[in-house]
């Protein structure tokens, strides 16, 4: 009995996780010579691969913490590789198909023929519905922020065109920067929007691999199961990454690779665009009240965020030796922003920094100006007011008060 009941619970226990997973399969229409097989990835890596899958790399960055595995599983699920030099066929597609399903309980039911897909993926304790949509959010900002592709021929169009077609059949898709497709469903939302089965969405996403040859796609299929409340989960299950806004792209900051080279990568993971974010890089004004002095230079540069972009970490005073320790702290540079040239001068904008990590403006000259010309000022027209007061409480002349002068006494 006690063997049989503990059969029944380990079964129970595999069961229970099995069904929290996410799963991601993988369509190339070019795929490699030898097929990727299955493998479990962490939703970091997921979104890493999502990121070099749909073009927004330079967004995402590969953490010192990463491990040589999961730089292999990027470099193997990531899809097409960017090259550093050269554009990309002028006859090849860029459509990209992004399908987000939540709340899947029978995956098999769906996926009717696994085989023709060229990967698939298993997403260890996957991110609550919620995260899920953030990170949608988030990714279709990013794309909508990038360069527009060019399409010469219109091989991207007639894709986008084919994929409108199949997939409006049950819920209009959205085409972001004329070549990102995303169509995402919750099966468990309260909303009153209809909902469809399960075998009709397995129709439609095989339907989406009979496109033209000419027109072949990639597509990415995401397939969350229900999200479970009573699972504890990390405050950002996909990690840090750089956010993006329609204004203004980001701009990329030049840093250094996140791993040496290493013979036993794959070969073409010198092709892999994502660039790695080093140790400090972050240059914003650090809160609350920061010391003078710090131990360390390490320490300063740590916790004034590398003195906000403003200036260096140096000894400010030498310790005594048995008595004190040096005095490490941020020394601030100006700050020069070229006006340009008009006429025969160059104006140039110098701003001074100050405090414990250079995050304020320095602004006792412009204070000391205003003062001093209010002092002037002030100074001027009380004088001004004075000499007036002064030559008005003076005598007549003699001469006029003998004019108008009364009678004399008879």
């Amino acid at each position: 009995m006690k063997l049989s009941w503990g059969f029944i619970t380990s079964a129970l226990y595999c069961a229970a996780s099995a069904a929290q997973q996410g799963n991601v399969y993988i369509f190339d229409p070019v795929p490699r010579t030898s097929p990727q097989a299955a493998t479990t990835v962490d939703a970091t890596t997921a979104r890493l691969i999502l990121a070099q899958r749909l073009g927004l790399s330079r967004f995402h960055s590969i953490e010192k913490t990463r491990s040589e595995e999961s730089l292999k599983q990027i470099n193997a699920f990531g899809g097409r590789h960017q090259k550093l030099f050269g554009g990309e066929a002028a006859d090849r597609t860029q459509a990209h198909a992004l399908v987000w399903i939540e709340g899947v309980e029978d995956v098999e039911a769906m996926i009717k023929s696994p085989e023709l897909w060229s990967s698939t993926l298993t997403i260890a304790n996957p991110p609550s519905a919620s995260d899920n949509k953030h990170l949608i959010e988030d990714m279709i900002l990013q794309a909508q922020s990038l360069p527009q592709k060019s399409d010469p021929k219109g091989a991207t169009y007639n894709s986008n065109q084919f994929i409108d077609h199949q997939l409006s059949e049950l819920r209009q898709p959205e085409l972001f920067n004329d070549y990102l497709t995303v169509l995402r469903i919750d099966l468990k939302s309260k909303d009153k929007m209809a909902k469809p089965s399960v075998e009709a969405l397995g129709d439609m996403i095989s339907s989406l691999m009979t496109a033209p040859e000419e027109n072949r796609f990639a597509v990415t299929l995401v397939v969350m199961p229900p999200s479970s409340s009573n699972v504890k989960r990390a405050a950002n299950p996909y990690g840090g990454y750089q956010r993006a806004t329609l204004e203004a792209p980001m701009s990329l900051t030049s840093v250094e690779p996140a791993t040496s080279p290493n013979p036993e990568l794959p070969s073409d993971m010198e092709d892999f665009p994502v660039i790695a974010m080093t140790e400090g890089n972050d240059t914003t004004a650090p809160l609350g009240i920061l010391p003078r002095c710090f131990e360390s230079e390490s320490a300063c540069k740590k916790a004034t965020n590398g003195c906000s972009g403003h200036g260096s970490c140096g000894v400010l005073h030498k310790g005594k030796k048995g008595e004190r320790a040096d005095c490490y702290g941020c020394m601030c540079k100006p700050t020069v922003v070229d006006k340009g040239d008009t006429g025969m001068e160059q104006h140039k904008k110098t701003t001074y920094w100050g405090g414990p990590a250079c995050q304020k403006k320095d602004v006792s000259i412009p204070f000391w100006l205003f003062v001093s010309s209010g002092v002037l000022f002030a100074f001027l027209i009380s004088g001004g007011i004075g000499l007036l007061y002064s030559v008005g409480s003076e005598e007549l002349p003699s001469v006029i008060g003998a004019g108008v002068s009364g009678p004399a006494r008879k």
